[in-house]
């Protein structure tokens, strides 16, 4: 039962794309220059980016002539709308496996679950909610 990477794929993207355009003036980056950085496959770039793009916050086309860049200021792009964007279920999620009804545990724990991942995923959204892509950036920039 592997985690979930996709919001901090999807970040390391935003970022990326925002050094590049910050320090190169590129514009219209492709999905495997993008997968060279993160080190993945340009597949799991591409759905990403298509995620980001229906967000608002990625702009571009893909296809073999095809590049990426922001579709708005690092400033505006706040971490928990990414968030929001890449893992509209939340990162905490129940199993799906049936109730057993002769367990006690079985009948009781998802709910009792549900309320203590609910308040966990509102202190996340709080927490992401504070930061913005720029400032991520300018802590890269600063650890580079």
């Amino acid at each position: 039962m592997p985690t979930s990477s996709r919001f901090a794929v999807a970040v390391h993207l935003l970022c990326a794309l925002a050094f590049l355009e910050a320090t190169a003036g590129e514009r219209g980056v492709t999905s495997a220059e993008l997968a060279k950085s993160v080190n993945t496959n340009p597949v799991v770039v591409r759905r990403l980016l298509g995620s980001l793009t229906r967000a608002g916050f990625v702009a571009g086309r893909g296809g073999r002539s095809g590049g990426y860049g922001l579709a708005r200021s690092p400033a505006k792009i706040r971490l928990d709308a990414v968030l929001a964007a890449v893992e509209p279920d939340g990162l905490l999620t129940l199993h799906a496996n049936p109730t057993n009804r002769a367990c006690t545990v079985s009948c009781g724990i998802k709910p009792v679950l549900g309320g203590v991942f609910a308040e966990a995923e509102r202190a996340l959204h709080a927490s992401l909610e504070r930061r913005t892509l720029a400032d991520l950036l300018r802590q890269v920039q600063a650890a580079g």
